[in-house]
């Protein structure tokens, strides 16, 4: 007789694997598996000589994204949420792969959000490939699939050596994705240049590194380097080399964030790349940079004796500086750009500028504005995917990426301005958008820190109102100015293939997600709260995996 599933399941967990799999904890690693085997089955595919299967490619990589998202739902509410459907109050610290990786909230929402980025960005892609890149499809999702996995391990990294093979790994796979239109010469230039900043920004990462491990004693683990680094009886070499080690670490981050003065590849990269690829990079990267960022500030160096009481304000101002000239910046470079991927690449700058203020503050050991900083995360990723998977549709139908070009485009594509004039009114915090109530809740978690922070607000608010006038203007475009050559060809009603009715989808997703994130702004606020306060904090029990339960150890 064929054994049941329960009893086949059972069977594995009974084997030595099976208990491998539970001792490890490696079962929490399942959507990174299954993205991981739905690469394999793409370059299987891409290899194949038979035609049927290389068009099942862009639909398997579809699946295989959804598939790790809905799997990463069911860990979540096993790990972190009781029988009653309610978030658990003790804090869950999970380690995987003998504690390199470990699971808690904050990660967790952040592999979510960068799962379902993934698979917008997937969705969004098929119309694009099919006039692009369809004889390498394949490999494009492959290494799309690959720099994910980097991304959501990165999110999860709690040491040294899986930190930095994580971020290669998603830098790697970003390097070849933009450059991967080898037939046009702006892709291969940002492929090259954006390769030629990342070995630099890695080697300042590693360099950082390596004088952090010698700091404490030869710890690669985050515990080992926080009780090592803590409890130093010799301050004097921590004085002497910290500072230099915390800007390197510093840069190497600041580098990914695409944050001034580190930002010099993004609009170069953003404008080449494939406008999937430039999406992928605005939001995945970002999400898991910052997630790496806020461990490694909060956890490592801010609690370090070298940064506390009078040397403490080197770290604060660093990261003030750093992100009152990210915004400055971005949002001045975003006014005299004439191309939409090129503005969204500056008000990408812009944004992180903002970002950096709660990372600033946990520099300084006051934590109050990570909650905030978590949730513009969140709302950042629908939005701005939003706009790029918008301006993804309008290149499909016009072939053009000019500002000018979105003249008059009400007129012939009234939803599609409706989708991108929510994303842009989001990104500048009009109310009642998510990205209103995403900087409200950092400016006034901000303002509340007091201190030498109150002037980072009114900077803030000041490149805020700059903001407006280069989102608006698109809007004034789209809505009141007379059509344009691209906009006048467009027909309207014409049948639309399946990739445009995923484009559709992709822009109705973000939209939604924008809107109930700002009308819902609260909760998931509270969310952000529960995941900050329990960062760093030990798991005080066992926990038994696929049970809503904890045992004693």
């Amino acid at each position: 007789m064929t054994a049941s599933p329960p009893a086949l399941l059972a069977a594995l967990f009974d084997s030595p694997l099976g208990a491998t799999l539970l001792r490890q904890n490696l079962l929490l690693l399942t959507p990174e598996l299954l993205l991981l085997l739905t690469a394999g089955l793409l370059l299987l595919f891409a290899a194949s000589r038979q035609e049927s299967l290389r068009r099942e490619i862009w639909p398997t990589a579809l699946i295989g994204s959804f598939v790790a998202c809905v799997a990463m739902s069911a860990l979540f509410v096993l790990t972190h949420m009781n029988p009653q459907g309610l978030l658990l109050t003790d804090p869950v610290n999970i380690p995987v792969a003998s504690e390199q990786l470990r699971v808690d909230l904050m990660g967790s929402l952040m592999r979510w959000t960068i799962l379902l980025s993934t698979f917008l960005v997937i969705l969004m892609s098929g119309r694009y490939l099919e006039r692009r890149l369809a004889a390498a499809s394949g490999e494009f999702f492959a290494l799309l699939l690959c720099g994910t996995v980097g991304a959501l391990l990165l999110t999860m990294a709690h040491d040294l050596v899986m930190f930095f093979v994580a971020l290669e790994t998603l830098g790697i796979s970003s390097f070849l994705l933009a450059g991967f239109a080898r037939n046009d010469a702006r892709s291969a230039e940002a492929g090259l240049k954006f390769l030629l900043y990342g070995g630099g920004a890695s080697a300042c990462l590693l360099f950082g590194f390596s004088l952090l491990y010698g700091l404490s004693g030869g710890h690669t683990d985050f515990a080992g380097l926080i009780t090592a680094l803590s409890a130093s009886a010799k301050p004097l070499p921590l004085l002497a080399i910290a500072p230099a080690m915390g800007a390197l670490i510093l840069a190497g981050l600041l580098f990914k964030l695409s944050a001034a003065p580190f930002h010099q590849w993004t609009p170069d990269v953003y404008e080449g790349a494939p406008t999937p690829v430039t999406a992928y990079l605005s939001v995945i990267s970002k999400l898991a940079a910052f997630a790496a960022a806020i461990r490694i500030v909060s956890l490592i160096l801010a609690p370090m004796p070298a940064f506390q009481g009078h040397a403490h304000a080197p770290l604060f101002f660093a990261l003030a500086l750093v992100a009152m000239v990210s915004m400055t910046w971005g949002n001045l470079a975003a006014l005299r750009q004439r191309s939409m991927k090129r503005m969204l690449a500056y008000s990408t700058i812009a944004h992180v500028g903002y970002l950096l203020l709660g990372l600033a503050l946990a520099a300084a050991g006051a934590t109050a504005a990570l909650p905030a900083t978590l949730f513009y995360l969140l709302t950042y990723a629908f939005m701005n995917l939003g706009a790029f998977a918008a301006a993804i549709r309008f290149e499909n139908e016009t072939g053009s990426d000019a500002l000018a070009d979105y003249a008059g485009l009400g007129r012939k594509k009234p939803w599609l301005t409706a989708a991108m004039s929510i994303f842009l009114l989001s990104l500048a915090g009009i109310p009642i958008m998510a990205g209103f109530f995403s900087k409200f809740f950092l400016f006034q978690a901000v303002a509340l820190t007091g201190g030498p922070a109150l002037w980072l607000i009114l900077f803030a608010l000041l490149n805020s109102t700059i903001s407006l006038y280069y989102y608006l203007n698109v809007i004034r475009l789209m809505t009141i100015a007379p059509p344009s050559s691209p906009v006048e060809r467009l027909s309207r009603g014409v049948r639309q293939p399946a990739s445009a009715f995923a484009m559709a989808m992709t822009l109705a997703i973000c939209a939604a997600a924008t809107l109930l994130l700002g009308l819902f702004a609260e909760p998931a606020m509270g969310l952000s709260r529960h995941a900050i306060a329990q960062l760093g904090k030990a798991d005080p029990y066992a926990r038994v995996f696929l049970l809503s339960q904890r045992s004693e150890p």
